[in-house]
């Protein structure tokens, strides 16, 4: 049986899976006059205990009638992974999809020992990271383009720009996705240029108790607990949970060290026709704002400073607390035809404590103390009807048609003090003033939005092409409400938008694919010019095209193509007068994105992308003459080595360099924030059971800034750090 399903797959093409064990010692049935694989497969199996079903991402899945068991998902065993997750709604691999799409993964993430999702994106290109600063949390842009995040396909609660997903503990996340232009179009408004979508941990059926500790700088102290298994004889139900807690004496700026503890318990039933997942994931993070510096505003050099010693004083920070509660369901009502719902719902309350420093009107130095807070709530809910046809011989045809629902409210408090320190100390020998914050007052303002989305697609196989098309419509909704001298009327705003897309490829050779996609996005505006006029709503237009080529019998893959991302009726000041507002004809960015993932040789893997991009303004004027914070390129290349040294002993080493190129602080150019580069080195040893992991990051501690898009804050890089990691699966 095994041999003559590897046969049909090897004359079809069509990936085939099948459990060993499932057709150990059966015997395949004569194939005649089959017109495809599925075919092929079923007369192969006939009077078996076998079943053949579509598989969730792409191919056939031969599997035992009676059982069907959730196992852990690729990406938590390897650099590359081939399944799509909750970023596509066809159930294509990401081999299939017109589009480059970048995936870091559990174990990439584990390797690296990253801590945050800072550290996880320095290996995306394209992504341009904002550390914590002292008004916001971890944002980041793609392309150009500001993304407010996923969480398993859905979008999430984003406040005071902290991006959804921002603030989810790396314990609990299988998986990154960076979807690149059209991709993230199918979350709605907004996320013009891409998104980044975290997907977390899923149960599965294995038996698998696995603890870890890390130690560190700075008094780093980190440990997780993730338990799995099944718990019930048939090992269709099974169940996850996951617990981390984390502590440090202080950040490398002198800051708040990061503190943090997760609990993420999740079920699942998996059977023939059904996969459900209900989880709950429990966190409370508090970290302290990033290392900074800022430029001089009378020489606009960057002011060369101690980044460990903390501006103003030390206990600066952002708390986080989220309770998030979450589902997702895929049924197959009948053969060809499944229904796939998921919904999440968000409890998150942020603090900010933390002096925003910066020049007075006179160009004095100044720092500004109150403090924030945001108590907010959301909901998602995206559900759809995936049908599979074939309606001819050589022809398929798939159908997707869905829902999607959005919503978020914040009620925002601000401290009751408000403090201004005039000319706080940047030298290392000062002694720090140690703020008093104040209690928060009453609710100052309540905001919120609503987005309903009906959407479409078809994808079209035949031949060596796939064919896609899909149209989005939108609904958006917003409300505000202030309470300076009691409750105002409640302010409510709407519009809606259309975001058409397409892509096709051709699978030039069993290794080589071509694509080509477009996409046209578009992003609410709810800002009034001085005229009282509502300006329009921001466009954008995606293209790109590219290839995706299989290495070395499919263990390794390469992704690369050329964008042109356009945005019209971006909003600027008028020159002639910089109290009114206009739709201006926006920027454009035009380059190459280049990703490589996977096994090199025996033993060698590597993750590694390059982009470069050319920014432009489609005009200029008196108040906007470049793109800030964006550098050209971005790029990052991650290697491992590892062996067998004895019979109970294998070892490894790692090494990674991340850098990017030079970027503008604001508006006008004046101020240049220098090219960064960084390299980072780990060694691994296994012995009976036990792993340990020793990395050092920027092993030459060379001072690196990051991307900035204003002049008065510039995040200043990790110094040279070490960190230990040992992990022990207990069975």
């Amino acid at each position: 049986m095994a041999e003559a399903l590897q046969a049909i797959a090897a004359r079809t093409g069509e990936p085939i899976n099948y459990d060993p064990d499932a057709v150990k010692g059966l015997t395949s049935r004569p194939i005649r006059g089959a017109t495809d694989a599925q075919h092929a497969v079923q007369a192969a199996i006939k009077g078996s205990h076998l079943v053949v079903m579509p598989g969730s991402q792409e191919g056939l899945i031969v599997a035992n009638d009676i059982i069907v068991t959730a196992r852990r998902d690729e990406a938590e065993t390897s650099v590359l992974v081939r399944q799509a997750t909750t970023s596509d709604r066809n159930g294509l691999g990401l081999r299939n999809q017109p589009r480059n799409t970048q995936v870091i993964t559990a174990k990439t993430i584990e390797e690296q020992q990253a801590l945050n999702i800072t550290d996880i994106l320095r290996n995306a290109g394209s992504v341009s990271v904002l550390s914590n600063s002292p008004n916001s949390g971890a944002s980041y842009t793609i392309r150009g383009f500001s993304a407010a995040g996923l969480v398993n396909g859905l979008s999430t609660t984003s406040q005071y720009g902290v991006s959804a997903g921002a603030d989810q503990p790396v314990a609990n996340i299988e998986r990154v996705e960076i979807l690149k232009g059209p991709d993230a179009l199918m979350a709605g408004f907004g996320n013009l240029g891409g998104n980044v979508n975290v997907v977390t941990k899923k149960p599965s059926a294995e038996q698998r108790l696995a603890v870890s500790f890390d130690t560190g700088s700075f008094g780093l102290v980190r440990g997780v607990v993730d338990g799995n298994n099944a718990i019930t004889a048939d090992k269709k139900l099974s169940a996850r949970f996951i617990a981390s807690a984390q502590t440090m004496d202080h950040n490398y700026g002198g800051y708040t060290g990061d503190k943090s503890w997760l609990v993420a318990p999740s079920l699942r039933y998996k059977d023939r026709l059904t996969d459900i997942i209900i989880g709950v994931s429990i966190n409370e993070a508090t970290s302290g704002i990033g290392a900074f510096t800022l430029f001089d505003n009378k020489t606009r050099q960057l002011i060369d400073r101690d980044p460990s010693r903390p501006i103003y004083a030390a206990n600066q920070g952002i708390k986080i607390n989220t309770n998030r509660y979450y589902f997702e369901a895929t049924r197959q009502l009948v053969p060809g035809i499944d229904l796939v719902a998921r919904g999440s719902h968000d409890d998150t309350l942020l603090t900010t404590r933390a002096a925003s420093v910066g020049y007075s009107r006179q160009g004095a130095l100044i720092a500004d103390t109150q403090g924030s807070q945001q108590d907010g709530s959301s909901n998602a809910l995206d559900t759809f009807l995936r049908i599979k046809t074939q309606p001819a011989k050589g022809l398929k045809a798939n159908f997707n048609l869905g829902y999607n629902y959005s919503d978020g409210s914040a009620a925002q408090r601000s401290g009751l003090v408000y403090n201004r320190a005039t000319n706080p100390s940047l030298g290392a020998n000062t002694p720090l003033v140690v703020i008093p914050w104040s209690s928060f007052g009453n609710v100052q303002l309540i905001s919120g939005g609503k987005q309903n989305g009906v959407y479409g697609q078809a994808l079209i196989e035949f031949w060596k092409l796939k064919i896609l098309g899909g149209v989005r419509k939108n609904w958006f909704e917003t409300t505000s409400q202030t309470f300076f001298a009691g409750p105002s009327p409640v302010l409510m705003q709407r519009k809606n938008g259309t975001s058409p897309s397409a892509g096709i490829i051709l699978d030039a050779t069993p290794d080589l694919s071509i694509f080509a996609n477009y996409a046209r996005g578009e992003q609410a505006t709810f800002t009034a010019a001085k005229d009282g006029s509502i300006l329009p709503n921001v466009i954008t237009t995606n293209k790109e095209a590219g290839i995706k080529l299989d290495l070395f019998h499919k263990r390794a893959t390469i992704n690369a193509s050329y964008f042109d991302i356009q945005q019209d009726n971006i909003i600027i000041r008028d020159p002639a007068d910089p109290t009114n507002l206009l739709p201006g004809p926006g920027q454009r960015g035009r380059g190459v994105d280049l990703n490589i993932a996977g096994q090199l040789l025996r033993g060698w893997t590597v993750l590694a992308s390059l982009t470069r991009t050319n920014y432009k303004l489609l005009t200029t004027n008196a108040l906007q003459t470049v793109v800030a914070q964006q550098p050209r390129d971005t790029y990052s290349v991650y290697s491992t080595y590892r062996t067998k040294l004895s019979d109970d002993l294998s070892g490894g080493v790692a090494a990674g360099l991340y850098g990017r190129s030079s970027s503008f602080a604001n508006l006008l150019g004046q101020y240049v924030v220098p090219a960064s580069r960084q390299v980072d080195a780990n060694v691994f040893l296994s012995f009976k059971g036990f792993n340990l992991n020793l990395g050092v990051r920027n092993v030459f501690d060379r001072r690196n800034y990051g991307s900035a898009s204003v002049y008065t804050y510039v995040p200043v890089g990790e110094p040279r750090t070490v960190r230990l990691s040992i992990s022990k699966r207990l069975f």
